[in-house]
């Protein structure tokens, strides 16, 4: 272990369009990275625990302890931010723990909006599929050419890389397809998706629970997803129609 601590931009991850949330969130999460520093805890680490805070919030919702809940989803997201920033630093960035994270995730939300559904009604489910297909288009319209094309290292990293194909890989496969088809997505549209990131998400739930409202978040969602469906139906029909464009 270096004896050093990394200088905070070492731990950055770069993106070509910041969430404005991370301006927060960044500097936090790097706290935990020199907390933790010379301690023999991995990323990997990091993203189990803040999975599990995550289910501990996603029970407390259920409960109605919605302030407690919102207090904890922050915790979560300053973990979750911690844990890239822990791993860039050290070198110890890896396909297993993009995959693990990934798929963490996605099991906290799980239990989140199962929670919710709880509160609020089966509904909610449509908030779930709204937010997928959100961080999936961000994730897409954001990540260099090629990510994730490595070969696998079996194991278990190829068991998560096969959880992944199946729950996103087809997701990434026609997002790209259609994005190829459209063209590159203009800057409004990468800036808008970049703040629709999972802190961001957090923190609108955060704020609907301390406000005693949390079935307002997922209303939100299929209003944003509603949202980005129109604006994918005019850039298809400006495909369609611009025969410069074919």
């Amino acid at each position: 272990m270096p004896a050093k601590e990394p200088g905070y931009a070492a731990s950055l991850k770069p993106r070509p369009v910041v969430e404005y949330v991370g301006y927060v969130y960044r500097p936090l999460g790097y706290l935990v990275v020199r907390a933790l520093w010379r301690s023999s805890l991995r990323p990997e680490h990091l993203v189990l625990l803040h999975g599990l805070l995550g289910v501990a919030a996603a029970a407390l919702i259920a409960r109605g302890d919605w302030v407690a809940a919102a207090v904890l989803l922050q915790l979560v997201t300053i973990l979750d931010n911690a844990d890239g920033q822990l791993a860039r630093a050290r070198g110890q960035t890896s396909r297993l723990g993009r995959f693990l994270d990934t798929e963490v995730d996605l099991l906290a939300h799980l239990a989140i909006f199962a929670a919710l559904a709880r509160v609020c009604g089966g509904w909610v489910w449509l908030g779930f599929a709204a937010l997928v297909l959100v961080l999936s288009l961000d994730f897409n319209l954001s990540r260099p050419p090629g990510t994730g094309r490595e070969p696998s290292a079996g194991g278990a990293e190829a068991a998560l890389e096969l959880i992944y194909r199946l729950v996103f890989g087809w997701q990434d496969y026609l997002i790209g397809r259609l994005e190829a088809y459209l063209g590159a997505a203009p800057r409004w549209l990468r800036v808008l998706l970049a703040n629709q990131g999972r802190s961001t998400q957090l923190l609108l739930l955060s704020i609907a629970l301390v406000a005693g409202r949390p079935c307002v978040y997922p209303v939100y969602l299929v209003i944003l997803a509603a949202g980005l469906a129109l604006v994918y139906a005019v850039r298809i029909w400006r495909r369609i129609a611009t025969p410069s464009l074919r």
